[in-house]
């Protein structure tokens, strides 16, 4: 994998309280990874830790009129300084009107005496960038808790409304962080810090109608022709990879352009053997003929990579996903290779979770919802209507930030909010471990998304189509995405009839897929190691009753590790864990 910086912490003029502080929280994220290199580069009054893989100074550029770039992330190749308009090159920070690569990255510009930065993000913001400015100086870093570390934050500056969107919707949304005095950076935008801080929004993927009035036929063909070129351009940076493959139709995606590509590609699953992802995913290695392994991650993985998770990525959405830790941390033994992931061609293509809203401040439809109000209501000891308003509103914002039709502006708010806020987790995890290449986050496939009609984006049609026309074999192999295969086979319907006609216990081999076995990792974990898991609860217990009726936790702990495996009811544990960290930190 080629040489990339992944993440980076600047300081101005800031308190040597503030830079011990910042630098402590960074070190117990990056300490983890003996194989990432580290540096540091002082600029007149600004000071840059960047930490990465392989030759990292190859992404730091001196400019002809002393300032220094920064280019952080892994944006697809082929990549050079000289892709950069040459007027940016010479100081006109105004040329820059977005990235000239695809894929995941930002590039940071630090003035020669350090007092102004510039950093552009890709369209997305892939890559989360959290800023504060105040008496202790002014930091920005891709690492939430070195910010809030240098800041000095305490349980008094914690924004209610954020707090009541993480325990509704599992996330953030647009610039808001847990503090109030802190902010993340908008996605597709040119941001300034000099002696004041702006945002200039570049659009450079909103919604149109450019294809409505497309035959469908040719839907289908040009959407085939955009995924493989974004795989094939992104797989061009490495030589062999592994794609973790699940049930879904993402991963999917990817092995099927990859093996037709001739790719070193190999695959993976973790879980229980018997869950759908796991039976689906072998399924389809066998049927393309590519190496595939099952990864065990035993189920001490709560106990084990909680507080790191939480020093991680800190408060901005709830404490989940450790099993993936677990994962590249079992993995890495025996696969170095870089990972290839098929982040955000779901929501692209059309799966959403906006599809009943019921209450205000509440993102999503019950699937992805945590607390209702009701429960916050008989939970939380805090006033809430205010919040509440202003949670409110911002959704309001969010939706109509971008315009276009009512779907669209569904999918928007998904893909600028829920995405890199939250499911981009998955993806630094990756990179941090052995290096990620992201097919789908390029603008041109983008584009095509989101000048769709609804018929071709409403449960994923057009993509079905896509599998169905060229990848017929595999669309025949059912999966998590539906109830049914995309193409339902004679051996399937008989595969079918003989699979109801006998218990459950008894769908073993080939009819193990008609089991219905959804993973719940989490859930077995959990209560493999008992209360300790839910580290920090706990350890907050007393500060946490200041804030919440701690006697409402406890049964919910008891029905996530029922035999029934409440995944909902863990959910809003986990939420619950991300104001316990900040209540124990502080």
């Amino acid at each position: 994998m080629q040489a990339a910086i992944i993440g980076f912490t600047a300081w101005r003029h800031a308190s040597e309280e503030a830079f011990r502080a910042a630098r402590t929280a960074q070190a117990r994220v990056v300490s983890r990874f003996p194989h990432l290199a580290t540096r540091s580069l002082t600029v007149g009054s600004t000071t840059i830790d960047i930490w990465g893989a392989g030759e990292v100074e190859r992404w730091l550029h001196r400019a002809p009129d002393g300032s220094w770039l920064v280019l952080v992330g892994r944006p697809q190749p082929p990549v050079s300084w000289t892709d950069l308009p040459p007027a940016f090159l010479d100081g006109d920070d105004a040329a820059l009107n977005g990235l000239p690569w695809e894929g995941r990255a930002l590039l940071l510009r630090v003035s020669a005496d350090g007092e102004r930065w510039v950093l552009c993000n890709d369209w997305l913001g892939a890559i989360p960038v959290f800023h504060a400015r105040g008496p202790k100086g002014l930091v920005a870093s891709t690492l939430e808790p070195a910010v809030v570390a240098a800041m000095g934050y305490t349980p008094h500056d914690i924004r209610i409304a954020s707090l009541l969107c993480i325990l509704i919707n599992g996330h953030l949304l647009s610039d808001w962080t847990f503090y109030r005095d802190m902010r993340a950076l908008l996605p597709d935008a040119v941001s300034t810090w000099d002696e004041d801080f702006r945002q200039r929004i570049l659009h450079t993927v909103v919604p149109t109608t450019d294809r409505w009035e497309t035959r469908w036929v040719d839907l289908v063909e040009e959407m085939h022709a955009l995924q493989t070129r974004a795989v094939a351009q992104a797989l061009a940076a490495g030589p062999a990879w592994t794609l973790p493959l699940s049930g879904g139709l993402d991963s999917r995606l990817i092995a099927c352009i990859a093996r037709g590509l001739g790719v070193d590609l190999r695959t993976c699953a973790w879980g229980s053997a018997d869950t759908i992802d796991v039976v689906c995913s072998r399924a389809v290695a066998r049927k393309l003929d590519l190496p595939w392994t099952h990864v065990d991650l035993g189920t001490d993985y709560l106990d084990r990579f909680t507080r790191p998770w939480a020093e991680w990525f800190g408060s901005t959405m709830h404490v989940h996903g450790m099993y993936q830790m677990a994962f590249y941390d079992a993995s890495a033994r025996s696969d170095t290779r870089p990972v290839v992931s098929g982040f955000l061609n779901d929501v692209l293509c059309g799966v959403g979770g906006r599809e009943t809203v019921p209450a205000r401040g509440q993102l999503y439809d019950e699937w992805y919802g945590h607390w209702t109000i009701d429960e916050l209501r008989r939970l939380l000891c805090v006033p809430l209507d205010d919040a509440l308003d202003e949670l409110s509103h911002e959704i309001e914002v969010q939706l109509s930030a971008r315009g276009g039709a009512g779907f669209q502006q569904d999918m928007a708010i998904e893909i600028w909010n829920r995405c890199p806020l939250f499911a981009g987790f998955q993806v630094t995890l990756a990179d941090y471990w052995r290096g990620v290449a992201v097919p789908f986050l390029n603008r041109a496939f983008a584009r095509f998304c989101f000048s769709l009609p609804l018929v071709a984006v409403d449960d994923r049609r057009l993509l079905r189509e896509v599998f169905r026309t060229f990848y017929p074999t595999v669309a025949a192999i059912p999966g998590t995405y539906g109830q049914e295969p995309m193409l339902r086979t004679g051996s399937y319907l008989v595969s079918r009839r003989v699979a109801l006609m006998l218990p459950r216990s008894w769908r073993k081999g080939p009819l193990s897929v008609f089991s219905g076995v959804h993973p719940r990792m989490d859930c077995d974990a959990l209560r493999a190691s008992g209360p300790a898991a839910l580290w920090p609860i706990p350890q907050a217990e007393h500060a946490l009753a200041e804030w919440l009726d701690v006697k409402q936790l406890g049964p919910l702990y008891d029905r996530a590790v029922s035999p029934a495996k409440d995944y909902r009811a863990l959910r809003r544990l986990q939420s619950v864990q991300t104001l316990a960290y900040r209540l124990i930190d502080a």
